[in-house]
């Protein structure tokens, strides 16, 4: 080896030393970008069989930042749901408490309730219409339409609006107790489902959305969300509920006949007996609705957190495998530079040399 070695010409030096160089630059190239990045610029190269355990590792990781996207798209939702539920009680309390005034005799705020109740029944149906992402909130897994037709609104495969299912039944209103059993049993009908006539139920002329059950009599599934690989929550609320059904039921009663032409006092009082508790029933409806829209707020929460904490621990885990040691690097490469500088040196005096330095 000696002999090769003191007989080996310059040209074969030189180009020995080329290759040395070579490799030793594109070494110094690989540890400048692993301490620019801070992580392994061959992780297979470096890791070996260990390289497996960290794509796996970072797919998981992957995994959880979608589910905690999607938890925070979803908090979002239930935000906008809750915001219009307490939308919707605001007006309808508001109807409540002057029918309740009012509710044994004529006061002098008698003449506004069927203006007030008209309006009310638009800001419910419009507020029950929002929409988030493109997706109508209110009307189940049929998200792509509005849950409700507007008051006055002729529904497209009826042709009725529920304006006109309402007037149908109630005309100009009670004129005796007979009258208001009649006709609310009659409206208690439409809201239930059950009218003799298919076209006046509420989920045929006044609901666009999910009907509650479906042809076979199995209630229809509600709106639901993954929170995590083992965890889905329902928390569909359609505004074909019973608390809504009632909320518009109460204020149809009220919108649609004028309490002033009751003449009979009896009469009155029972009408306005059943627009009362109609209405009472849907406020505790909505209310409950609320309430459970707020505890699947907590429960998307808790989740969220908890997958932020798994992120952290994955991270952790991740780095350990990923990333390099800046310190161990950095030594790294002011070895490769010494190495480049003497390979660079001793290149110049190889190149240097000639047939002439035999005769010195």
């Amino acid at each position: 080896m000696s002999w090769l070695s003191t007989r080996m010409s310059s040209y074969q030096m030189n180009y020995f030393l080329k290759g040395s160089v070579s490799q030793a630059s594109l070494a110094l190239q690989r540890a400048g970008q692993e301490l620019s990045t801070g992580r392994r610029a061959d992780m297979f190269g470096d890791l070996g069989p260990r390289a497996g355990v960290a794509i796996t590792m970072r797919a998981r990781e992957e995994n959880t930042q979608s589910y905690i996207e999607a938890n925070k798209v979803l908090e979002n939702k239930l935000e906008a749901m809750l915001s219009a539920i307490e939308t919707v009680r605001g007006p309808v309390e508001d109807v409540l408490q002057a029918a309740i005034v009012n509710k044994e005799s004529k006061s002098l705020g008698a003449a506004a309730i069927q203006a007030q109740a008209r309006a009310a029944l638009e800001t419910v149906i419009g507020t029950l219409n929002i929409s988030f992402n493109n997706e109508f909130l209110f009307s189940g897994t049929t998200s792509n339409a509005p849950a409700l037709n507007r008051w006055d609104s002729a529904d497209a495969d009826t042709g009725l609006s529920p304006e006109d299912v309402i007037a149908a039944v109630l005309g100009s209103g009670p004129t005796s107790t007979a009258d208001v059993t009649t006709m609310m049993a009659e409206i208690d009908q439409i809201f239930d489902g059950t009218h003799s006539n298919a076209n006046y139920h509420f989920e045929a002329s006044f609901y666009n959305g999910t009907p509650e059950l479906d042809g076979g009599g199995v209630p229809n599934n509600r709106i639901a969300g993954r929170l995590d690989q083992d965890q889905e929550l329902v928390y569909g609320v359609q505004a074909n509920d019973q608390g809504f059904r009632d909320v518009i039921k109460g204020l149809a009663v009220l919108a649609a006949v004028d309490i002033q032409d009751i003449a009979d006092e009896d009469t009155y009082r029972d009408w306005m007996d059943a627009a009362v508790n109609t209405l009472s029933d849907g406020q505790q409806g909505v209310l409950a609705a609320s309430a459970n829209l707020g505890f699947n707020q907590q429960v998307v929460e808790n989740a969220k957190l908890r997958l932020e904490d798994i992120s952290i621990v994955q991270r952790k885990q991740i780095t350990t495998y990923e990333n390099i040691d800046p310190y161990e690097v950095a030594t790294r490469m002011s070895s490769l530079e010494t190495q480049l500088q003497a390979s660079y040196s001793v290149s110049s005096r190889l190149s240097n040399l000639s047939i002439l330095d035999w005769y010195r």
